[in-house]
């Protein structure tokens, strides 16, 4: 088959993560992947790099009708099999596009409260059970939802066998410091305030909190500075951006993820395939991959003392951290694996082909 994938950003993201995998998988499966979207940003840069084809496709706000045509006259150029957009603006560019150059369209929710544009997609893949919910909930058909979880390569398999010593020597851990990670944008949505509030009330215990994320835009500023409020400033670390998430993660003894709303997290598949128990918040897609008591500990969104109890309760159990990080590790091989990921989504595109 050939795919056009189409999605609008220019920053690093869950989405952005998620079409490169599923480009580069496709590829490896013998498929042609094209791409439609900002040449300049992240994932444009990527797929460049990677030498994918595409074309630069502005998407200027919602109405930027030669944006669709231009959609509409690659694919038809290209003669391609299928058109794939992500996001809600990915969706409608495609859905249009796709009806004029008269080829199928499958969009992808990545998100469990935007459900605008998706009613031109033959099929609508949806991240997680959360976000197909919210889709009906918002009167999309659900015999055109297809569920089809995120799912990663096993990156444990490929780290090295001193990684996690390396990374704690590289950021001057001691080897028996409890660490913690967080591997977002600091952003609201992923409850950076919360987790910090939390901590500060267990601060007779042993803990160092790295935040993986650039704090310097969005709420960076604000989380540093309550960090230092709280009296917690020294304890800490700020890495910004990093490309080696997964060795942060060996480096790890828990992950944290108290978000306030959150489809499908990439970074709980990476941390469940490291063997990490995971402290997260009940919102979202999260419980579909951390089950509660046995891969990790979910607690109510924005329940500091609930939080710093479960935190608290795996910084003290060592056994239990290791109990909930082995069964977090099967968890990931039984549902969230790459070719999962890859088989799911063909299928919706052999449905889409066939209406």
């Amino acid at each position: 088959m050939k795919i056009i994938t189409v999605l609008h950003s220019l920053r690093s993201g869950g989405a952005e993560r998620h079409a490169l995998q599923l480009m580069r998988g496709l590829r490896a499966r013998g498929h042609e992947a094209l791409f439609a979207g900002s040449m300049n940003g992240w994932l444009g840069q990527q797929l460049t790099a990677d030498g994918f084809g595409g074309i630069n496709l502005p998407m200027v706000g919602i109405y930027d009708l030669p944006s669709v045509i231009r959609l509409a006259l690659y694919a038809r150029r290209e003669k391609a099999d299928l058109i794939h957009g992500h996001l809600t603006r990915g969706a409608l560019y495609t859905g249009f596009a796709a009806k004029l150059a008269g080829v199928p369209n499958v969009a992808t929710a990545h998100s469990d409260n935007a459900g605008k544009h998706f009613g031109r997609a033959d099929r609508i893949i949806a991240v997680s059970g959360a976000v197909a919910r919210f889709l009906e909930r918002e009167g999309y058909d659900p015999a055109r939802i297809r569920v089809v979880h995120h799912g990663i390569a096993d990156i444990a398999a490929t780290l090295p066998a001193d990684v996690r010593h390396a990374t704690r020597a590289a950021l001057g851990i001691a080897d028996d410091e409890p660490c913690l990670l967080m591997a977002a944008r600091i952003v609201t949505a992923k409850g950076h305030d919360t987790a910090l509030k939390a901590l500060a009330r267990i601060k007779d215990q042993r803990w160092t909190l790295l935040l993986a994320g650039d704090h310097h835009g969005d709420l960076g500023p604000q989380i540093q500075a309550l960090a230092t409020e709280l009296g917690i400033a020294d304890r800490v670390r700020f890495l910004g951006l990093r490309e080696d998430v997964p060795a942060l993660l060996a480096a790890a003894d828990m992950l944290l993820a108290p978000s306030r709303r959150e489809a499908l997290s990439l970074t709980l598949l990476e941390a469940s395939a490291c063997a990490l128990p995971i402290v997260a918040s009940t919102v979202g897609g999260i419980g579909e991959v951390v089950e509660h008591g046995a891969s990790g500990l979910l607690v109510p969104p924005d329940d500091v003392p609930a939080l710093a109890d479960a935190i608290a309760r795996l910084l003290a159990s060592p056994e239990r951290r290791a109990a909930l990080g082995a069964r977090a590790r099967q968890r990931f091989e039984s549902g969230f694996t790459e070719n999962a990921m890859f088989d799911g989504t063909l299928a919706a595109y052999r449905e889409a082909c066939s209406r």
